[in-house]
């Protein structure tokens, strides 16, 4: 691991315009999202366009540099996607026309003049840097949910050859609204299964956070045969319906994020291959346990002090 390395960011002026023209050439990608309401985004479009047309700056955005050269937009407030969305296809009805000339500009070519070169500036984590340090900047600068997290991670990892993953996970559910939140917890299902199974070297992964260990453990998955992780499917499969069903209720907190059910998973899957006692109402209905398992944080050392509590029986 590259415990000392500095993220290599650079920050660079545009103007809208340019910013378009990469759009334009496919060079510009925003990551899935759920769907959106159209007054949503006509409401935050022309907040931006009016803030523009006064001169007020764009708010910096963060993107990600692919080796391609595309640039993979970090923003999870879709004020770039939105601005792009317009520019391409213009306003769509005479309000929006009504809108421009209140603003004070007499035809649609001068207000769009002032929009092409307005400045945009852009932090831009280089290619160089590991995708991991990539995954870490856009997680503490834009604080992700999980699906935004997992949708990212799709398009960063893309070359990756995980086709066996995702035909796993559209084994379980293929519904395009859940995909992003079951591969969401797979991946870092498998991820405490390695670590658990002690496929990371201690000395070199001792510190790792939960990006580096998941970025390990795609790469690690290439080498996996189909029966292995087969086996791991079947197994998370039969905890995410059981976590789900309303008997488990009981010993669940009443509201969960989706970051921590996803650790419940992990741990429930983790003790059901430590532990002599598979009763999970025993075990996660005890205060203790679900408060280490709340406050994990996904690193190498958090998940293995759980690992060894679970092997040493101290519950």
């Amino acid at each position: 691991m590259h415990k000392n390395q500095r993220i290599i960011i650079d920050t660079r002026t545009y103007v809208v315009d340019e910013i378009f023209e990469r759009y334009k050439r496919g060079m510009l990608i925003f990551y899935k999202k759920g769907l959106t309401t159209k007054n949503r985004e006509n409401k935050i479009t022309w907040e931006v366009l009016k803030a523009l047309a006064r001169g007020i700056p764009f708010p910096p955005v963060y993107v990600s540099e692919l080796q391609t050269g595309e640039m993979l937009v970090l923003d999870k407030s879709d004020r770039l996607r939105f601005l792009m969305k317009y520019l391409d296809y213009g306003y769509d009805n005479y309000e929006e026309y009504l809108k421009i000339q209140e603003m004070g500009y007499g035809s649609e070519r001068d207000f769009l003049k002032d929009i092409f070169y307005s400045p945009i500036f852009l932090h831009v984590i280089d290619y160089m840097n590991p995708r991991y340090m990539h995954m870490q900047v856009g997680a503490f600068v834009e604080e992700w949910s999980a699906t935004q997290e997992q949708s990212i991670r799709n398009v960063l990892y893309r070359g990756a050859k995980l086709q066996v993953f995702e035909e796993l996970v559209s084994r379980i559910n293929d519904s395009p609204k859940m995909r992003l939140i079951i591969q969401y917890n797979f991946i870092y299902f498998i991820m405490v299964d390695f670590v658990m199974h002690r496929e990371f070297d201690d000395n070199e992964y001792r510190d790792a956070d939960r990006f580096q260990l998941l970025e390990e453990t795609i790469y690690e998955l290439k080498y996996k045969d189909y029966g292995f992780l087969r086996e791991l499917c079947d197994q998370f499969e039969y905890l995410y319906w059981r976590f789900n069903r309303k008997e488990s209720r009981e010993w669940l907190p009443p509201r969960m994020s989706l970051e921590v059910k996803m650790k419940y998973l992990c741990f429930m899957g983790a003790w059901m291959r430590v532990g002599s006692n598979h009763n999970m109402d025993d075990i996660f209905g005890n205060r203790r346990i679900r408060n280490i398992v709340r406050d994990c944080d996904m690193g190498y050392q958090s998940i293995n002090r759980i690992l060894d509590d679970f092997r040493r029986g101290n519950l």
